[in-house]
């Protein structure tokens, strides 16, 4: 009898369901950890993806299992990862995996045989992704053979360390999440107009000075972070050696890393700390520099490439970031500059002049492609975003598409020799809200305008309608992006990137004809417990517990209470007032009592998140939280959630 069809994401493009099942026999050895009779048989080449398939295995079984690289080693059971007879037609990234009753076979290259791993443990019980062994659990997987093969070489994710800090363990994290949806390619946003967070030797005051900021800002909860110095500022930075760890610990899930350094735009931070490298006029809107807190559309920094000691000073930057980073490509942004700096500094004017340029779209055109140039000596590529081309087309430049509309900058690259990623805002911005019904969004932190729902992002499309068919293998493929102005966590990154960030790695990786949402989604409910035993937070498409709620408001701020204690628990606890219908309450303060005593209290930050400190919780106390609200009318009803879920 052929067992149920196991719920993979991606979805392989060819699973073919066998008789049987395999088990991992573990025996009954009486050592810690228990060693297990079944082994890990290995070609050399492929030692390291046996010895991660191990640990795996062994956080969540409590099994240590044998890696060997002598591949005629007796076993009751065996797993073996071989290159040997790998079908041609399998790329680098591709894979051939068996599963028979008493072996399974994963064939292909190295990094086709680490992506037959993650299969492997999909078929097994969800528990397999526990960071402490699972107890009574049936370590057995169906027999199935399996041939797969990526649809796109680019499967990327877009984590925005600028806006808010993450620590090198989050990155870790995010990067063991990749692997699982078989992510290669992770697209790190390191410096913007608000902070700069790679160290560069060269330029010491980018990260003494640009690192930090005043706040948390964009009007989140303070306490939503904990990115904060002894000084009381907020931030953080990655030093090299930090960076080096990362590369590796990426590298050995075969995910490329690729940097992006802003420029010329969206440079206020390295402009902060080294403003002799913008245009440093009184009439143009980048200056003064020096506060990271302001920022706004007019007020941008940007780099002035009329001056040489500008392009020294990014070539600078870019040698060291080229000797941290392996990989072929480097991000340069490119986006949203702000043209009027350059309209109006005499230097710009001039050089733009004496080069017959004849607009400020050219002008960055000329800028992108010395940057090219000097990419290419580092035997490099760039990567910026869609107005990248604005000022025609840059050698050596692959074109990030995000405005992608009726008029496709990527099909402008693709036709035109380039190359092209595809990452647009209606179905790649992952930090958008999800749900689509707006009276459903209290079921989610903060958010930045904008929506793409699991349907739609599942359903992204990523060959431009208007592109031939000649050109199609000019798309290297699709990105999920996560800006980070309203993701101030690592809890709140992944409930903003999953599940939509599962959907578009099966757009990334299985062939269109395969999908099926209905059934992406039936295979989700059981790749959901998968995150959830992995330690991944994820939107879980419920409204969280509702724990209080109003029927009116006073007329001016006074205080009101409501009775919270059947719903406190210690640690941070979160709630989120939301006025249903009637007239809005605003709130000046909330606090929490404890037996009629202040123990924690919070100002209005700019949204209606509060987030208190309870060290811990007294049997037999009442628990109340009283704010100071009022309302234009004392129609007003609401709820207070607590949205446990995404804290």
């Amino acid at each position: 009898m052929l067992a149920a069809t196991p719920a993979i994401i991606p979805l392989p493009q060819l699973m073919q369901m066998q008789s049987g099942t395999f088990t991992l026999c573990p025996s009954q050895s009486t050592t810690t950890p228990l060693t297990a009779s079944t082994k890990i048989l290995v070609d050399s080449q492929l030692r390291h993806e046996g010895e991660y398939l191990a640990s795996q295995l062994l956080r969540s079984t409590g099994f240590r299992f044998e890696v060997s690289t002598n591949t005629s080693l007796a076993a009751k059971t065996t797993i073996l990862l071989t290159t040997n007879t790998a079908l041609s037609n399998l790329g680098a990234e591709g894979y051939e995996l068996t599963v028979a009753t008493n072996s399974v076979v994963i064939r292909g290259q190295a990094a086709g045989v680490f992506y037959g791993i993650q299969t492997l443990l999909q078929l097994l019980p969800p528990q397999i992704y526990s960071q402490h062994p699972a107890t009574n659990t049936a370590w057995t997987a169906p027999c199935v053979y399996v041939q797969d093969t990526p649809r796109f070489s680019w499967r990327g994710w877009m984590i925005d360390s600028a806006r808010h800090f993450f620590t090198k363990d989050e990155i870790k994290r995010y990067l063991d999440a990749m692997a699982i949806h078989k992510l290669n390619t992770l697209h790190w946003h390191l410096d913007d107009d608000t902070a700069w967070r790679i160290e560069i030797k060269k330029w010491p005051l980018l990260t003494q000075v640009g690192a930090w900021r005043n706040g948390i800002d964009f009007g989140l909860n303070s306490r939503s972070s904990t990115a904060f110095n002894d000084a009381g500022k907020y931030g953080g930075f990655y030093t090299q050696d930090d960076i080096r760890e990362i590369v590796i610990y990426a590298t050995q899930r075969h995910i490329t890393i690729v940097p992006e350094i802003e420029m010329p735009g969206h440079s206020l931070a390295a402009l902060t700390a080294y403003p002799q490298f913008g245009c440093g006029c009184s009439t143009c809107q980048n200056g003064p520099y020096g506060n990271l807190d302001v920022v706004n559309s007019n007020g941008s920094g940007v780099f002035c490439p009329a001056r040489p000691e500008t392009l020294a000073f990014l070539q600078d930057i870019l040698s060291e970031v080229t000797d941290l980073f392996p990989g072929q490509y480097i991000h340069i942004g490119g986006d949203e500059v702000t043209y009027y700096n350059w309209a109006r500094h005499q230097l710009d004017i001039d050089l733009g002049n004496s080069l017959g340029i004849g607009t400020t779209q050219q002008y960055q055109g000329y800028f992108a492609q010395r940057i090219a140039n000097f990419a290419a000596t580092k035997g490099r590529t760039i990567i910026g975003w869609s107005e990248l081309f604005n000022g025609g087309f840059v050698t050596n430049a692959v074109l990030m598409d995000w405005l992608t509309g009726t008029s496709s900058r990527a099909t402008f690259a693709a036709t035109n020799g380039g190359k092209a990623i595809m990452t647009p805002t209606s179905s790649c911005y992952i930090n958008f809200l999800e749900t689509s019904s707006t009276g459903k969004w209290i079921s989610e932190p903060p958010w930045q305008s904008g929506t793409v729902t699991l349907a739609t992002a599942y359903a992204m499309n990523p060959i431009p309608a208007a592109l031939p068919a000649a050109y199609t293998n000019n798309i290297l493929g699709v990105q999920g992006n996560c800006w980070a102005e309203y993701i101030p966590s690592r809890v709140d990154m992944e409930f903003r990137a999953f599940p939509r960030l599962c959907a578009l790695a099966e757009v990334n990786w299985t062939a269109p004809g395969l999908k099926n949402y209905t059934d992406f989604t039936n295979r989700l409910v059981i790749h959901e417990q998968r995150l959830d035993f992995a330690g991944i937070s994820y939107n879980p498409h419920a409204d969280p517990p509702i724990i209080a709620s109003w029927t009116s408001a006073p007329l001016s701020y006074s205080p009101v209470d409501w009775d919270i204690t059947s719903s406190i628990s210690a640690g941070d606890f979160v709630t989120s007032f939301i006025t249903t219908s009637g007239s809005s309450m605003a709130i000046q303060s909330v606090a929490l009592l404890e037996n009629g005593l202040q123990i924690d209290s919070q100002s209005y930050s700019g949204t209606p998140t509060f987030i208190f400190r309870v060290p811990g919780v007294r049997r037999g106390a009442t628990y109340k939280l009283r704010g100071t609200v009022q309302a234009a009318t004392t129609n007003s009803l609401g709820l207070i959630y607590h949205p446990n879920k995404w804290n």
